[in-house]
């Protein structure tokens, strides 16, 4: 065995005795003694969570300085999940449905005048569609409470149908979001792109390229404190805006996509 290769297996031992001691760390950390565990019953509330200190007492000397390495290894990881999860419902929407983000992307070209449109006609529609849903939902439960002399299986069925009917809708308004968000992604990248010193890199970056950084922008923005919240409603009011805006067939300026 050459050097090379035996510093290659050492490394790749090391790294997972490491991984190994994170993952026993976290397991022991988060082992819930029995004044800790959290039972089914409406008068039992769940404990609140162990500080870093809490946690590192109950475990071995060894591995007490794990602790805080594997608490900021989980939140690293859930964030990385989130932005790959961005990531992956935006390329399935350009893959999936190129001609339907294409559309919405033109529909978006403008100056601010169109892009004040876009984002009010979707504040308008989420508006709108919030009242819509909690108007049928009080509806739909008026309905199956005049259903309780219909026996047993009166009651379940319309549940069921119900809460179908209610979840076909939402997965049609997140697939119409899901479009609408790559289309303002692709909108942002090409902001970005538009700026002086990126300029000359506009006509060699792929679109897809574009769209995906657009997408990293929207996703920093909502992880900042107290504007993420903003950035979350204005996201998904111009991705819905622009939708709507493409479905009902204004004029756009002509542009040439990138």
């Amino acid at each position: 065995m050459k050097q090379r290769d035996a510093l290659i297996v050492l490394g790749a031992v090391m790294l997972a005795v490491g991984i190994s001691a994170i993952l026993l760390a976290s397991s022991l950390a988060t082992a819930a003694s029995p004044s800790r565990r959290i039972f089914f019953d409406a008068r039992n509330s769940a404990p609140p969570a162990r500080t870093v200190i809490e946690a590192q007492r109950d475990l071995p000397v060894a591995l007490q300085p794990i602790i805080p390495v594997q608490r900021g290894l989980t939140d690293t990881a859930r964030d990385a999940a989130g932005y790959l999860l961005t990531l992956l419902a935006t390329s399935a929407a350009l893959v999936l449905a190129r001609e339907q983000v294409v559309s919405t992307y033109r529909a978006s070209f403008g100056g601010w005048r169109s892009q004040l449109r876009v984002l009010l006609s979707g504040l308008a529609v989420i508006g709108v569609g919030a009242s819509a849903a909690a108007l049928a939902w009080i509806v739909f439960l008026g309905s199956v409470a005049s259903l309780r002399n219909a026996g047993v299986v009166g009651v379940p069925a319309a549940l069921q149908i119900g809460l179908a009917t209610f979840s076909v809708v939402l997965v049609a308004a997140g697939i119409a979001a899901l479009v609408g968000f790559a289309a303002a992604s692709w909108r942002l990248g090409d902001a970005l792109f538009g700026a002086a010193p990126l300029r000359r890199y506009s006509t060699r970056v792929p679109a897809p390229l574009i769209a995906l950084l657009g997408a990293t922008l929207i996703y920093i923005a909502w992880q900042i404190p107290y504007l993420g919240a903003v950035a979350v409603v204005g996201a998904l009011a111009y991705a819905l805006g622009a939708v709507v805006t493409a479905r009902l067939g204004h004029p756009t300026p002509p542009h040439t996509a990138t």
